[in-house]
């Protein structure tokens, strides 16, 4: 396993950082969201964090990246970022967190938080999750003690690796502080 930090991007986050990257390539004013996007992307890259992009930002530059405008900004994401793939327990922990009035988009969002991994599996959770979406983060905040007991009820009942995976830190990118 990875001792790594490792950070799942939702599919703004994704987007600011690729805007912010055309932007500063094109010559034009980057906005605050894509400045605390490139930050957390620059930051990634000079400090033992794993940056991963969940499935649906896959598809997005997938479709883009035939576009010359977007090709080689879109090439270095790829190089910097991973794909964070459900594990075992993704559908069940998602379908919980829809229980706490989550959307199903964000609770797949958190669900690959604690049971995402990399393509090769050898990791399993996050430690973060950068997103600008404040009702999330508020949501997240505020269900903590209820989705922890669920958690912990959930996760008795898990083998290992399972049991150990991690309950994300849900933050916008300018508040996640790697040490």
């Amino acid at each position: 396993m990875s001792d790594r930090t490792r950070c799942l991007l939702d599919k703004v986050t994704a987007r600011r950082i690729l805007e912010g990257l055309l932007k500063l390539a094109e010559g034009r004013d980057l906005g605050d969201d894509e400045l605390f996007a490139l930050d957390l992307f620059y930051r990634a890259g000079s400090h033992s964090i794993e940056l991963f992009i969940v499935p649906p930002t896959v598809h997005t530059l997938s479709r883009l990246e035939v576009l010359p405008r977007y090709g080689g900004i879109i090439r270095l994401l790829r190089d910097r970022m991973q794909v964070a793939l459900p594990a075992r327990y993704f559908t069940r922990w998602s379908r919980r967190l829809r229980d706490f009035g989550f959307t199903p988009e964000d609770a797949a969002v958190l669900a690959l938080g604690t049971f995402g991994t990399n393509e090769s599996g050898t990791i399993l959770g996050m430690d973060y999750i950068a997103t600008f979406d404040q009702p999330l983060i508020r949501h997240w905040a505020t269900q903590q003690g209820a989705i922890r007991e669920r958690w912990q009820t959930m996760r008795d009942d898990l083998p290992a690796p399972y049991r150990d995976a991690p309950l994300p830190d849900v933050q916008p990118p300018e508040h996640i502080v790697i040490v």
